[in-house]
Formats: structure tokens, C-alpha cells, sequence
């Protein structure tokens, strides 16, 4: 099965082991079976549902494709860099808001026909219950008329579901909880940048601001960088240059810079950085469509130049472990207590070496970011309350028997274990 799948979904870009098996409900109780793709490029998060059982228990086998938005590399001159021989080029550089992925499909029975419009992340085939709860903020009027059209029912949408409300590093103040359209797969065709924008217009989507174009124009060899000054939030903190450059590759370390001095100038004014970084949907150099990151170059030198992984950035990956798997994290947590760290570790591969991921220092802060941050969303309820419900579930347990309860049930709160031990022994001497 698995083996059948690759070469007819995945162009063979993947193998058996990067696919997964799934099950999940969908928001309408749907239920859906089938593989997703764990491999970190195109395909990541793309999907084939194989099978459906409708909440009305009618259930069949079905094969139907659902593309994922792909992994957003950084420059790399062997694999991941853009085109940039042809007379003339533009590229867009989007702000990267500091967000969620969401991807909308439509979910078809076995005729094709729309059973529901179902939100996804990358890591799963139904985004979760936490996710879902904030979407339901969101004006979805736009999404709902663009799958209205049968002809849309195999395509996908991309957004970064942002705000306040879904705060990770970059505090988007101005904006309660909001979507923006970041990719579209349409037609079996990823949209590059001049598709979506028409797309976006005419189907009443917004995108993320454009901060800067890249360009090279007819007859000359060299790139210019323009800011377009769209964004309100960064209005009064222009950056711009005269300066050309001879290569593509320069003028992304150029823009690298100019984010770094758009900060510095936003923190002396608001104490906290404006913006991660921006986005290229432009054309791979061997072709196709390829999401290129650029960061500012202080972020890109402090992940290179430490010995070990900072919080910060422990902090933002197991934000997105939470957007993953937030309602299912004790569960998992139950059977496989490394799940996490091992989600960590490849997120954050990326961007740093194999002796600062694998440095102790970097394990303990991953296990104490990882069991705040699980800690700061569980509902609060004192100690009191826990030990008093853990003796009515647990009337014959002994102190050490609730201990080693309290512990598989509340992990999180482990360092609460010695108060928790001095109530249970003064509830046992009443």
C-alpha cells in the first residue's frame, strides 16, 4: 500500500518509512483513515485519506490527495536557492508572521462531492481541538465561497492563522486572532507569487505584506532592493539601500541585515522585535516553486555561534508541538515520553549543529519549556483540590500509591510533588 502510494501521490519524493498512518475525527465526526508524510520537503504534511466513515456510518474506501504546505527552507547553495539567470526578475519578500499553519481542504465522499471544509496542520490530518477553537473566530465567509465551486474540491489552501490570541516570539498586537493566505495548491499546481496575489483579489483573501522586492532588470547584471513600505506596523521604520548587488545569494544577506536594523530601531520604541523575518514564494533554481526563509542576520549569528540552544528557541518549537498535539500531549506523554524532545530536536535541526542540540544543557531546558508551557494550559486548580480528587478516585491508596498517580497524571507539576505529599499525609492523619 504504502509503496503504491509514493509513486502515485508523491512522485516518488518520499519513501514507505516517511509515511504515517492516521485516524481522526473531523469537527463534523467524521471519520477519516489514511497515511501523511513526515518528510521535511514539499510532501511535508501531505497526505492521502484511504478511507471514510461518515457520521452517519455509512463507510467506504476512498484515495484522495491532500497537498500540505511544503517545508520553508533557507538558502543553500547545493539544494534550496532561487533562480536568478534569467533577463529579468522580482521577488516578493513577505513578512513571515509568527504563527500557525493551517491548511483547508475539502473533504469529498466517494463521488467527489464536498462532505466538509476540514483545517489541518502539517503534522496532522485534523488540526487540533485548541486550533480549531480559535479558527472558529475567524471570518471563513471567503473560504467557504471558494469551495462552493466543485472545481476547487481537490485543491488546498495555506493560511497562518496569527494574533494575539495564538501568540508564539513575535507579538502581533494589532491583531486579535486573524488569517492570511500564504500558498495554494490549485489544479495540482502550486500558485507562485503574481497566482495567489490574483487569486487572493479575486477571491477576497488577505496576504501577508510585502517588506521589500528583490529585482534585476533587463540588461543588467546586478539586484537592486526596494522597499515597498506597505506594512502599517513598520511605517515609521523605513530601511532602505541604493547599493546593487553582483548575485541573488547577496542580496538575501543584504535583506538579512536590514531586518536586524528594522528591529534594533523597533525595540529602542517598543521593547520587543517586530518581525521574524520574511518569505520568497519564488521559482527554485532547477525549477518549480520553492518557499525560501530569510531571518535577521543577529538571529541567524546567535543560533550559530552558541554551545547550546537558547530558550527562545526551545520556546517557539514546543509552541508548535502544543499546536500539533495540545489535546492529545498526555496521552502521547503516557506512552512515549521522549515524543516531544524527539519533535524538538528535528525542529530544530534546522537551524542548529548536532553538538548544540544534543549539548545537556539544551535536553534540561527542553524538559523544563516543555512542562511550563504544558503546566501554563492546563485549567488552574490548587493542590488542595488534586489531592482531594485523587483520594476520592483512589479511596484504598496509600500516600506513596497517590504520589505515583499525581505524577503520571499531572508530569507537569512534578515540582509540586513534595507539597503534594505533605497534604495527602495531613488528609491520611485526620
Amino acid at each position: 500500500m504504502k509503496e503504491k502510494l509514493c509513486e502515485k501521490y508523491f512522485e516518488n519524493n518520499i519513501k514507505p518509512k516517511h509515511l504515517r498512518k492516521f485516524e481522526s475525527k473531523t469537527p463534523k465526526g467524521n471519520l477519516i483513515e489514511g497515511y501523511i508524510s513526515k518528510k521535511p520537503n514539499k510532501h511535508l504534511g501531505s497526505m492521502v485519506i484511504t478511507h471514510i466513515t461518515e457520521k452517519n456510518g455509512k463507510s467506504y474506501d476512498t484515495e484522495q490527495f491532500v497537498q500540505s504546505f511544503p517545508k520553508i527552507h533557507y538558502w543553500d547553495e547545493r539544494r534550496y536557492r532561487l533562480k536568478e539567470d534569467d533577463e529579468s526578475i522580482i521577488y516578493h519578500c513577505q513578512e513571515k508572521l509568527d504563527g500557525t499553519c493551517l491548511i483547508i481542504y475539502s473533504l469529498n465522499d466517494e463521488n467527489g462531492n464536498s462532505i466538509e471544509l476540514v483545517p489541518k496542520t502539517r503534522g496532522k490530518a485534523v488540526a487540533d481541538e485548541h486550533v480549531l477553537e480559535m479558527f472558529k473566530l475567524v471570518d471563513k465567509k471567503a473560504i467557504e465561497e471558494f469551495y462552493k465551486d466543485n472545481l476547487h474540491n481537490n485543491d488546498t489552501l495555506m493560511f497562518e492563522l496569527y494574533g494575539i490570541l495564538n501568540r508564539h516570539d513575535i507579538p502581533h498586537m494589532e491583531t486579535y486572532i486573524d488569517i492570511r493566505l500564504i500558498g495554494a495548491y490549485v489544479d495540482e499546481t502550486f500558485l507562485n507569487y503574481i497566482s495567489l496575489k490574483c487569486n487572493a483579489e479575486l477571491e477576497n483573501f488577505q496576504t501577508p505584506d510585502t517588506i521589500f522586492t528583490i529585482e534585476k532588470y533587463p540588461f543588467e547584471n546586478s539586484f537592486s532592493i526596494k522597499w515597498c513600505g506597505l506594512n502599517q506596523k513598520l511605517k515609521n521604520y523605513e530601511i532602505s539601500t541604493e547599493d546593487t548587488f553582483p548575485t541573488l545569494y547577496d542580496a538575501v544577506q543584504e535583506i538579512k541585515s536590514l531586518l536586524e536594523k528594522i528591529n534594533k530601531q523597533y525595540i529602542k520604541q517598543n521593547n520587543r522585535r517586530a518581525i521574524e523575518g520574511v518569505v520568497i514564494n519564488g521559482e527554485h533554481f532547477k525549477s518549480g516553486q520553492m518557499y525560501l526563509k530569510i531571518k535577521p542576520k543577529d538571529i541567524e549569528i546567535e543560533a550559530k555561534n552558541l554551545d547550546s540552544v537558547p530558550r527562545r528557541f526551545i520556546l517557539k518549537e514546543i509552541q508548535k508541538y502544543f499546536d500539533e498535539y495540545g489535546s492529545e500531549v498526555h496521552e502521547i506523554y503516557q506512552k512515549d515520553e521522549t515524543h516531544y524532545i524527539d519533535y524538538v530536536n528535528r525542529q530544530l535541526s534546522e537551524e542548529f549543529s548536532y553538538e548544540q542540540i544534543h549539548d545537556p544543557r539544551t535536553r534540561r531546558r527542553i524538559k523544563k519549556v516543555f512542562m511550563e508551557v504544558w503546566d501554563s494550559k492546563i485549567p488552574p486548580v490548587s493542590l488542595q483540590n488534586i489531592c482531594e480528587e485523587l483520594v476520592r478516585q483512589n479511596p484504598d491508596a496509600t500516600v506513596q500509591e497517590l504520589l505515583k498517580i499525581f505524577a503520571k497524571t499531572y508530569p507537569s507539576k512534578k515540582k509540586d510533588s513534595r507539597f503534594v505529599y505533605q497534604i495527602l499525609s495531613a488528609m491520611f492523619k485526620k
